[in-house]
């Protein structure tokens, strides 16, 4: 009867917490605007080359790196299904879609792995942790082009844990599939196969009759196995002697080690034979571990030697950076060690803590929305991360897979240390730590547990832990640990100054929004005080002067250091006082690379001065539009062209603010095209008016709309469109786009 109690418990709290794990994401998603279409970084780019591929059936590498292909593949899969339904932006949702189901079976996936490992108490929290924490939650929307990656290495443990428990070969055909998939997302993955091979190898070593041994069910270990352990009782632990006198065959083993390697190498083996006959080069699968290596190495430059590679096309350049990089190990080795330490201790801060307290913008990330669960965050990630060190210096009681994780461990270390330190490098350095922290915690649980009913007992395997080799090295990793976390930073000092700063910002807000302005200056340049180099709230303090109309100290105060939505407040800046050549340059920047929709952003946030005439695609039009693709300019010179414009999408808003309040009898003009030759509907909706018109293709015409009566003394003209969509390259062989477009607009004005 318990153990049916036990049983339906875990599958209530497991159902539960694949709920909330969903809902979690879910929020997180609706509080952010990030968006690769518009991102500059690894997944704008995989997403372009993916569109690219499904548009024209071509694979063109980076210009910059060849980089792993999986993501492109990934995305291009879920882009052509989105294609199929007749709504690009859809493959952004599907491929998110995708994501988080991944991620809701990591958490029953992670369940059963450490269920299997350790005991079904380290498996609820360990499911627990894969649900709620942060960074797992954000995964799916905030690095699009890493959730694949890190998926398919859990999915991989996961195989081979099953296979050691059951001996069934498909596992092992599974688990080197799933890490070959890893490695098609990120190379790293394939030269980790070492480790799985090492797993493999003690696993079959370990003698036939002997069950997969369990670890200590308590830390300190009691004297009986936990109650809550699903794994049975294991006898002592062979001796090596024993284990080689009890060994399989060889045949045994090499049979293993090729079900595992065989479907590795039957997905990766395609792309490197790509590789070689594109650039007659052994490539395996990428070229930027090797890039980035030698990029670390340089000395001290504006640029870190990008400007020595900029010239030499994909060849020459993987032979230069490998050739230099083999003369660097073997003439100045210690360039390898420069910057270790420094990457190393940057590896144990408070991640939350981190971005919201010290980086000078939340780079479009929701932080503010999710300050309770960062820091219930960083309080899971601080428990798991100073309790993995006693399991991880415990008896491998659990197996072959500890060479797994601490292998793992080491070499995600290690590359960080070599090159650079990025959240995402780090994701199997926490997943394994929250594995055996999880292992610590609960075998902790049941030591309390114990303690209840035999005391005595429990204090004596307390004790005997304590004083053994494992517990003073467990003691000792943990002491060490809590001295690199709480030397990085002095974080009592950086949390107030970071309180004080978000204190005198909302100070700043509420003036504003009551219309106080000298009150909200006078806040904001509180904030300045505690955070000099927060560019959000620099940029936000620019603004008001910007409505002020004092362009001097709005330069002063967004100050010197750029982000994409501080170059969109420069552009706003510049227009406002007519240097329309640079406002536009970083309008147009923005827009393309800000990894959020500016549009959107711009129409909400930045002031714009009174216009009877708008017009679209030249760069200035931010702020008063949303809902359309970047703006184009034609060349053509006939009587019948239009210097600038855009195409609107499915729907779009104008809004205009008047220099004078709307009177009676006035109308907006319209200036369109439609695609193609046939007329296309578009619906106009303007206060309660509701028009449709039939927008005449191929040629540029004026429409114009009466205002209705009742919006007669309004200082602002705001107007929806709607129409249908077209895909350029479906109606075009020759088209290589794949927006979904409507009409063209370049000019509206109230008359």
């Amino acid at each position: 009867m318990h153990n049916v109690l036990n049983k339906r418990f875990t599958q209530a709290y497991l159902a539960v917490l694949v709920l909330l794990g969903l809902v979690l994401r879910v929020w997180f998603m609706s509080a952010s605007d990030l968006d690769p279409r518009f991102s500059g970084s690894d997944d704008g780019d995989y997403y372009q080359r993916a569109l690219r591929l499904v548009t024209t059936g071509e694979y063109v590498d980076n210009s910059w790196l060849i980089r792993p292909p999986g993501h492109v593949f990934f995305f291009a899969a879920m882009l052509r299904v989105a294609l199929a339904l007749g709504d690009p932006a859809l493959g952004i949702t599907l491929i998110r879609a995708v994501q988080v189901l991944l991620a809701l079976l990591l958490i029953l996936v992670g369940y059963d792995m450490a269920r299997r490992l350790f005991s079904r108490t380290t498996g609820l929290i360990f499911a627990t942790i894969l649900a709620v924490w942060l960074p797992l939650v954000e995964l799916p929307m905030q690095v699009l082009s890493e959730p694949l990656f890190f998926s398919m290495l859990v999915l991989s443990c996961w195989a081979l844990v099953r296979w050691r428990d059951q001996r069934a070969w498909y596992w092992l055909v599974a688990a080197g599939a799933t890490l070959g998939c890893a490695a098609l997302a990120r190379s790293p993955a394939l030269y980790a196969a070492v480790f799985g091979l090492l797993f493999i190898l003690w696993e079959t070593l370990r003698p036939a009759s002997s069950p997969p041994a369990s670890p200590p069910p308590a830390s300190p270990p009691p004297a009986s196995p936990s109650p809550a352990s699903s794994s049975p009782a294991s006898p002592p632990p062979a001796s090596p002697r024993l284990r080689l006198l009890a060994s399989p065959p060889l045949r045994v083993i090499i049979r293993s080690a090729l079900l595992f390697l065989l479907p590795m190498a039957l997905l990766v083996g395609p792309w490197t034979l790509r590789n070689y006959a594109l650039y007659g080069e052994m490539i395996l699968i990428d070229n930027t571990g090797p890039v980035n290596l030698w990029l670390s190495l340089q000395d001290e430059r504006i640029d870190g030697g990008k400007s020595v590679l900029a010239g030499m096309d994909q060849v020459e350049r993987h032979h230069f950076v490998s050739a230099d990089t083999r003369r660097i190990l073997s003439e100045e080795p210690w360039r390898l060690t420069r910057n270790a330490w420094p990457h190393f201790t940057h590896i144990w801060k408070l991640q939350f803590v981190e971005d919201f307290c010290v980086k000078v913008s939340f780079f479009g990330r929701p932080l503010r929305e999710i300050l309770p669960l960062g820091i219930v965050s960083d309080l899971i990630w601080l428990s798991f991360s100073l309790s993995s060190v006693f399991m991880l210096f415990s008896y491998p009681r659990e197996g072959g897979f500890r060479l797994i994780a601490l292998g793992w461990i080491a070499y995600s270390c290690l590359t960080v240390m070599l090159i650079h330190v990025e959240p995402r490098y780090l994701l199997p350095v926490w997943f394994f730590l929250a594995l055996y922290g999880a292992a610590t915690l609960g075998a902790l649980l049941h030591w309390f547990a114990q303690r209840r009913h035999a005391a005595a007992a429990a204090h004596a395997a307390a004790r005997g832990y304590l004083r053994s080799p494992w517990g003073l090295v467990g003691m000792l990793g943990c002491v060490v640990l809590v001295w690199l976390i709480v030397s990085y930073r002095d974080y009592p000092q950086i949390i107030g100054q970071a309180w004080q700063r978000e204190q005198a910002r909302a100070a700043g807000v509420r003036a504003h929004a009551a219309g106080d302005a000298p009150a909200a200056i006078a806040a904001y340049q509180r904030m300045r005080e505690f955070a000099p180099n927060f560019v959000d709230g620099r940029s936000e303090l620019a603004l008001i002067y910007l409505e002020l109309g004092d362009h001097e100290r709005a330069w002063e105060a967004v100050g010197e250091r750029h982000t994409h939505q501080s170059d969109v407040v420069r552009g706003a800046i510049a227009r406002a006082q007519g240097q329309n050549a640079l406002a536009a340059g970083y309008f147009e920047t923005a827009e393309i690379l800000a990894a959020e929709d500016v549009q959107q952003l711009a129409l909400g946030w930045l002031p714009t001065a009174p216009v009877q005439t708008l017009r679209l695609g030249d760069g200035l039009d931010l702020g008063y539009i949303q809902g359309f693709s970047f703006g184009e300019r034609t060349a053509s010179a006939g009587s019948d062209a239009t210097p600038s414009y855009r195409w609107l999408q499915a729907q779009g808003r104008v809004v205009l603010p008047l220099a004078a309040p709307l009177r009676e009898g006035a109308a907006v003009r319209l200036r369109l095209a439609g695609p193609g030759h046939d007329p296309t509907p578009l619906t106009i909706t303007i206060g309660e008016l509701r028009a449709t018109i039939a927008v005449a293709g191929g040629i540029w015409r004026n429409y114009q709309i009466a205002i209705p009566g009742h919006l007669v003394g309004s200082e602002q003209l705001e107007m929806s469109l709607a129409a249908p969509t077209f895909i350029p390259f479906q109606r075009d062989p020759t088209s290589t786009d794949a927006r979904a477009l409507s009409v063209r607009l370049s000019h509206v004005a109230v008359e």
